[in-house]
């Protein structure tokens, strides 16, 4: 099966939620709701890839369940935000849906990315071994970087490391799509 297609979209769903990320830097209420409206539909275009993957892999297979999952939390805690946000229980327990729906991101993230690591020597991708896992590795560290530069105040920093670190994955996507394209148009070479 040819898998360029569906990485397309991938990239055109981080490209879009890294853009959409942006908005962290704004105040503006309405703005970030609507970026969190369409950030949601983004992780819904990768679970859909990633349903369309679900047969090139085991680890594919893993990483749809855990994103719809992620999708689902995410998505309940985001519409149960807008009808009672004076109440501080209830929004409690959806910063809870909202965490256990990034760890389900995140390891919805780690099959992805472990999939698509595993497809490079077994396609023959003229694409370095392990290079993609660094979609995973760059945001979290900057989130772990961002943390203790929100410690010590440092907000706007903080937001712009998550921002680049967020690019990451982008750029290396499109590296990906293009050894891939290439070895999916030419099959014979090497």
């Amino acid at each position: 099966m040819k898998i360029y297609p569906y990485l397309r979209l991938l990239w055109i769903a981080l490209a879009g939620s890294a853009l959409l990320n942006l908005t962290a830097l704004s105040d503006f209420m309405p703005l970030l709701l609507v970026a969190n409206v369409l950030n949601l539909a983004c992780f819904g275009l990768i679970a859909y890839v990633l349903y369309r993957l679900s047969d090139e892999s085991v680890l594919f297979s893993r990483a749809f369940p855990a994103r719809l999952f992620a999708v689902a939390l995410i998505g309940l805690a985001l519409v149960c935000t807008r009808f009672a946000p004076e109440n501080q229980m209830l929004l409690n327990f959806l910063s809870l849906l909202s965490l256990a729906g990034s760890v389900a991101s995140l390891l919805s993230d780690y099959y992805m990315y472990w999939g698509l690591d595993e497809r490079v020597i077994s396609c023959g991708y003229a694409f370095p071994a392990r290079r993609i896992r660094w979609c995973l590795y760059a945001p979290l560290l900057g989130a772990f970087i961002a943390s203790f530069l929100l410690l010590a105040g440092m907000l706007a920093i903080c937001v712009l490391i998550q921002l680049v670190c967020q690019f990451v994955p982008v750029v290396l996507i499109w590296q990906y799509m293009k050894a891939v394209r290439e070895r999916e148009e030419n099959p014979l070479t090497f």
